[in-house]
C-alpha cells in the first residue's frame, strides 16, 4: 500500500514508520522538520504540516491510507506541565483529512476519550479533570465527534497508557470493559495494531481500547 504517516518523527510515530517499510509499503510523511527523518528507500519525505490544509492535500494525493500519531505536545509529559498550544490541532487536522474526501484513516486516540471515559480507571479520570492533560482530552473528543459525523472511513485506536517498553505482552482490543483493559501499551504495539487497521479494513468506524497484559 501506498501510506501517508502524520507524526513519523515522533515517539509512536517512528514506529508505524519502522513498521510499515518493513512491511514493504510505499511510505509518505509530512513533516514540519524534514530533516528529523532519514532518508530511506520507499520513504517519500514532504515538508509542511497537517494542519495546513494544502500541504495535507499534497502529501495525501495517491495514498490508500492516513496513519495519524500526533499529540497535543506540552512542556513535559508530567500531567500538570504547561501546554505549548491551547488549540485544538488535532482537530484541525481531523476536519483536514475529513476535506480530502473518504478516505482510510487510522487516528491514534486514547483511552478515556468519549463514552470509554465513565468506565476509565478512577486515576485516570481524576488526571483528565484536574490536570493540563484535560485540553488533550478535550480535543481528542473533537476529532471524535468530527469522524462521526463525516463520510471517512475512521477508526479511532484508544490506546492505553503508551510505554517505551520492550518487553512482550500480550494484546488485549476490546472496549474499554470488555474485556477487562490493561493499564499500558507498547508504543510499538500500537503501531503493529494500527498498521493491521490500515491493511486489513479492520474496525472501521469503531473505537476499539488497545492496551497489554
Amino acid at each position: 500500500m501506498k501510506l501517508l504517516i502524520l507524526g513519523a518523527s515522533g515517539r509512536t510515530g517512528k514506529f508505524i514508520l519502522e513498521q510499515a517499510l518493513a512491511r514493504g509499503h510505499q511510505v509518505v510523511a509530512l513533516a514540519r522538520n524534514p530533516d528529523s527523518l532519514a532518508a530511506q528507500a520507499n520513504l517519500t519525505i514532504i515538508k509542511g504540516t497537517p494542519t495546513d490544509a494544502n500541504d495535507l492535500a499534497i502529501a495525501a494525493a495517491g495514498c490508500e491510507a492516513i496513519l495519524v500519531a500526533l499529540n497535543n505536545p506540552r512542556s513535559s509529559d508530567a500531567p500538570w506541565a504547561k501546554p505549548l498550544t491551547k488549540e485544538k490541532i488535532l482537530t484541525k487536522v481531523a476536519q483536514n483529512i475529513i476535506a480530502l474526501g473518504e478516505k482510510r484513516v487510522v487516528f491514534l486516540s486514547a483511552a478515556g476519550v468519549g463514552d470509554s471515559f465513565d468506565t476509565a480507571p478512577w486515576i485516570m479520570r481524576f488526571l483528565i479533570q484536574r490536570t493540563n492533560l484535560g485540553y488533550a482530552y478535550a480535543d481528542h473528543n473533537s476529532v471524535e465527534q468530527a469522524f462521526r459525523a463525516s463520510n471517512a472511513s475512521w477508526t479511532l485506536v484508544r490506546a492505553m497508557g503508551l510505554s517505551n517498553s520492550e518487553k512482550e505482552k500480550k494484546l488485549i482490543v476490546g472496549t474499554a470493559t470488555d474485556p477487562k483493559p490493561g493499564m499500558m501499551i507498547r508504543r510499538s504495539t500500537v503501531a503493529g495494531f494500527m498498521l493491521d487497521c490500515a491493511e486489513s479494513g479492520a474496525h472501521i468506524h469503531e473505537t476499539p481500547v488497545v492496551s497489554e497484559k
